[in-house]
């Protein structure tokens, strides 16, 4: 299992005074979700497409599920994105007083398919005189259509989002843009593998405020997960330094009391308790090696007991904005992702 700090890329942030990602090695992440949403909306309601007498609408966006990632690793740009779209549209026809209504569908939007594989189903709720005319319309000009706004879409996700990922490198470095499976430097990457290594936002808040303190801009993170376990043998879990060494996979040094202090993934996270509470709460002063110099996060660990699980809120405030994503998905991935699959906890009461 792959270590925070030591023999894991995607979290090691080289030692410089300007944190520079050298030949764009280290993994970097951008979440492109919120913009994907956005952007997809712009490029789909709105749009007409018009033949004979024949004029389809699309109206608003009935449903838009799916997330989006841009991803550097190894001077290798890799873009994970899946959808699953319903979009209403009105029809009408010359010389009719039959105002068609329904929804498309675009269930396999995803970096896995080019924009021409793109499926477009048609679900017509209004019928009338004119339903072959119009069906065979979605059939050939409407899916050409949205075929094209994809198309669109995956272009400019990869402008977009390669800003920032990639650097300037050694010339003799070649920069690769990737999709689906990606071969790294001998080692395969699954999309499916790789996935579970990204942080979704179907149980996360982020605090939409940004807060300075001193001359570095803050702001929040939550995160919460169940565990199938009782509170004390999870609070035995995240503080017992045997235990704790299992699911950090590396050497860890913990005083559990208040001041006291802890290290983690050989010092990439180091702190002190502020908090000691038995089996309820953990209140830390924290850091990653990575964030600027003198500055903690003040990170809670809450257990709840929900009667068959307990659940487990991660608070974190204080947390540089410049280091807000690497520091969620590490604690997503290196504390709750590994504690449940070091003890499967996932699978049954302890």
């Amino acid at each position: 299992m792959a270590k925070w700090g030591e023999g894991d890329p995607r979290w090691i942030v080289e030692e410089r005074p300007d944190t520079v990602n050298v030949n764009n090695w280290h993994w970097c992440e951008k979440n492109a979700t919120p913009w994907s949403k956005e952007r997809l909306r712009e490029l789909l309601e709105g749009g007409t497409v018009e033949k004979g007498p024949i004029v389809v609408k699309f109206t608003k966006l009935k449903k838009i599920d799916g997330e989006a990632t841009a991803n550097n690793r190894k001077a290798k740009l890799i873009f994970l994105f899946e959808w699953n779209i319903e979009l209403k549209f009105t029809v009408k026809v010359a010389g009719s007083d039959v105002e068609y209504e329904g929804y498309i569908e675009i269930p396999n939007l995803s970096d896995e398919n080019e924009a021409d594989e793109v499926d477009v189903t048609l679900s017509l709720e209004t019928m009338g005189p004119h339903d072959a005319e119009i069906r065979h319309l979605f059939n050939n000009e409407v899916t050409a259509f949205i075929r094209k706004q994809m198309a669109v879409y995956i272009r400019e996700l990869k402008e977009e989002f390669s800003k920032g990922l990639i650097l300037p490198t050694d010339p003799t470095r070649r920069q690769v843009l990737s999709k689906g499976k990606t071969n790294i430097a001998h080692t395969t990457v699954d999309k499916k593998t790789f996935q579970n290594h990204v942080v979704t936002s179907s149980k996360k808040e982020t605090a939409t405020s940004h807060i300075a303190a001193g001359d570095v801009e803050v702001k929040s993170i939550s995160l919460s997960e169940n565990f199938k376990v009782q509170p004390d043998r999870l609070w035995e879990v995240l503080t017992d330094l045997e235990l704790v060494k299992k699911w950090s996979n590396g050497n860890a040094s913990f005083d559990l009391r208040p001041d006291g202090e802890f290290a983690l993934f050989n010092s990439m996270v180091t702190g002190s308790f502020l908090r000691v509470k038995q089996n309820k709460e953990l209140d830390m002063k924290w850091r990653l090696k990575s964030y600027p110099s003198e500055h903690y996060a003040n990170v809670r660990f809450i257990l709840e007991d929900e009667g068959d699980s307990t659940k487990l809120n991660v608070e974190a405030s204080g947390v540089p904005c410049a280091q807000a994503d690497d520091t969620e998905n590490g604690i997503r991935r290196f504390y709750l992702q590994s504690i449940s699959r070091t003890f499967g906890f996932g699978a049954h009461i302890f």
